[in-house]
């Protein structure tokens, strides 16, 4: 993992309120970019918090020996497997202390099997390429020794309860479709097809539930289908994440799970320094949109 360096004294990034007028957080036409970059300076420190946990260490320890499958056999295992979470091939699952149950289904992908030989200077390379079958198994069709796991707090409350009903609305009417289903494609907590379609996992806590809309609102938004080959991953989780917690922190909606999803994908204070901008534009949209829950929670703290 990369290390940081004077975390806690570099900035995001210098900011000046805007010249004209007073500064308002629930005005998307003159958004408080001072209170942002306040949001981002605290979202970075956390998040240099969490990538040099211990928890997080030895998770990461235990997904580096979970192999990064093609968008090939990424297929593959969708198409017979929908529900698979975390799949590994028979001795990977033994070396990680769990044991294949008998009797259970091998999902088929395609391995690669190089073929050796000699060049014509008589050295030994690679001469073909070609595949076989080989069997992958997800974690449901093992036992043995628990794997590393994420501490995952929830946030709950009857008011989270309302907002969330209030926060679907506001997608809805916004042109976006919100549904929900009892398990999502690698057990995702919320998905963004880029297409106007967000789903979101039933029976997750209700203030879980409210910052995951709002990230995947932020894809919608920021990375349609047609624009996501643009970016890397990193950037589009860095983004829709960061803008989350921004708006998140306007609504008083707590996010303790926010640093450690980031330091998941690798994100540094510079990563979401480079982000800034994207940031800043995504948080001012989506407060535009939801601008009416913005001032109720201000008037409820005031």
């Amino acid at each position: 993992m990369k290390t940081h360096t004077a975390a806690t004294t570099t900035s995001i990034a210098p900011t000046t309120a805007p010249a004209e007028g007073r500064a308002n957080p629930t005005n998307p036409t003159a958004a408080n970019l001072a209170k942002i970059d306040q949001w981002m300076q605290r979202l970075a420190d956390e998040t240099d918090q969490a990538a040099h946990g211990a928890e997080l260490t030895r998770y990461l320890q235990t997904v580096s020996r979970f192999y990064s499958y093609s968008a090939h056999n990424c297929a593959l295992i969708a198409m017979q497997r929908p529900d698979a979470t975390r799949v590994a091939g028979y001795r990977a699952w033994q070396a990680l202390g769990r044991q294949v149950v008998k009797g259970a289904k091998g999902i088929a992908i395609l391995c690669p099997a190089p073929i050796k030989g000699k060049t014509d200077a008589g050295d030994e390379a690679v001469i073909a390429l070609r595949f076989r079958t080989g069997y992958v198994f997800d974690q449901e069709d093992t036992t043995g020794a628990d794997l590393p796991a994420l501490t995952v707090h929830a946030v709950e409350g009857e008011r989270y309860a309302t907002l969330l009903r209030q926060l679907i609305e506001v997608a809805e009417r916004g042109g976006l479709r919100v549904t929900f289903k009892h398990r999502l494609v690698w057990d995702a907590n919320g998905v963004s097809y880029g297409d106007g379609r967000i789903e979101l996992k039933e029976g997750n806590p209700a203030g879980n539930l409210c910052k995951t809309l709002i990230h995947e609102i932020a894809h919608e938004r920021m990375h349609r289908a047609e624009e996501r080959r643009a970016f890397t991953t990193q950037q589009v989780e860095c983004q829709a994440e960061a803008v989350a917690y921004g708006v998140c922190q306007a609504l008083n909606i707590p996010c303790p799970n926010s640093p450690t999803y980031l330091a998941l994908y690798r994100v540094s204070r510079e990563v979401l320094a480079s982000n800034l901008d994207a940031i800043r534009r995504g948080i001012v949209v989506i407060m535009g949109e939801i601008a009416p829950l913005v001032e109720a929670t201000e008037t409820e703290a005031a």
